[in-house]
């Protein structure tokens, strides 16, 4: 099987994407090559794609990432060599799905749409900051709490997915919460800080402060030091998609009131479904064509019980045989929660 990852081995996101998926690989007895490409060059992905099925050896299955307005071209590319194709991590855009439509359909080779579930991330993360922000700011139950928000790439399915999960929580709050402004960045430190200094001279009474990835947050906290150190902080939350120890250090120290993350999985779960496919067992009976990966919110309740989950990050050894339905025959149903990766 081959697993091309859109960034280089040491993205901090795709780096432990692409170990757990190793891991998971070698647990359960599937040769994987993990190809890692340029960073977010469309053509050099395309070239390691074209070349990997132009080998004298062709791989049993391939794994991309959806780049919007190359999906076609992937499709084609190994409807023709024959080879299965799953996409990964994110939605497609709406032109790459009226080309090409669903899995199993226009073409039969494309078996699994797989993406992070972001709307529920997005929801999840204005939940915790809310509730984190109520009980700093003392808001009785029919008080309204104020949410600023740092949204990432506004062309990214994630970043919008993500924003549409705060809206919901929002809209279904029945008033008890209220954004006071979304801003979209392109993801980085930097721009994040430039934003997060606007929004906090904007609204520096804020009370929630909801941060779509890492740097963004980390832009936030820093830049509420440096601006209003004296005041009572707002709650503040991110996005984290492996559990990033410094997202996780923000929690226990306090600079972090909520980390939503884990869709880092999402390498290792492809793994064993496709191994119960290439064995026999379409996981088309128990998840269909699309499957979104879980999310989950940690706080100080529950950090500890995290870290211990994912221990040094050093998964080549472990047992993950107890998720996939060929090495287990009483498996009826896919539980890929946080906690059945990592039982304890």
């Amino acid at each position: 099987m081959l697993l091309f990852l859109p960034d280089r081995a040491d993205n901090p996101f795709w780096g432990p994407y692409g170990e757990f998926a190793d891991a998971v690989a070698d647990s359960i007895g599937v040769d994987l090559s993990v190809i890692f490409a340029a960073t977010n060059d469309r053509s050099d992905y395309m070239e390691r794609l074209r070349a990997a099925l132009s080998a004298p050896s062709k791989p049993d299955y391939v794994a991309v990432l959806p780049y919007f307005g190359a999906v076609r071209a992937f499709m084609e590319e190994t409807a023709w060599h024959g080879v299965p194709i799953v996409t990964l991590n994110s939605e497609l855009g709406r032109r790459d799905l009226a080309e090409i439509g669903m899995p199993r359909e226009r073409y039969e080779n494309w078996i699994l749409k797989s993406r992070a579930d972001d709307e529920e991330a997005g929801f999840l993360l204005a939940k915790a900051v809310d509730k984190a922000a109520r009980e700093r700011f003392g808001r009785v139950a029919e008080g309204t709490v104020t949410i600023t928000a740092l949204g990432g790439n506004q062309l990214a399915s994630s970043s919008l997915y993500r924003r549409e999960g705060l809206e919901r929580f929002v809209r279904d709050s029945g008033g008890l919460a209220a954004l006071n402004q979304f801003v979209f960045t392109d993801w980085s430190y930097e721009r994040g800080k430039e934003v997060a200094e606007g929004l906090i001279r904007r609204y520096p009474a804020t009370q929630a402060i909801w941060a779509a990835n890492l740097p963004l947050g980390l832009a936030v906290s820093d830049s509420w030091n440096a601006m209003a150190r004296n005041r009572l902080a707002p709650a503040m939350g991110l996005v984290s998609g492996p559990f990033d120890d410094r997202a996780l250090d923000g929690i226990e120290n306090g600079t972090f009131s909520a980390v939503v993350g884990g869709h880092f999985l999402e390498g290792g779960i492809v793994m064993v479904l496709l191994l119960d496919h290439f064995n026999g067992l379409d996981f088309y009976d128990d998840i269909g064509t699309g499957f979104r990966v879980p999310f989950k919110a940690v706080d100080r309740d529950n950090v500890e019980e995290i870290r211990t989950a994912l221990g040094r990050r050093d998964w080549h050894g472990q047992d993950f045989t107890h998720l996939s339905k060929c090495h287990h025959d009483g498996l009826t149903h896919y539980d890929f929660s946080l906690d059945t990766v990592f039982p304890r």
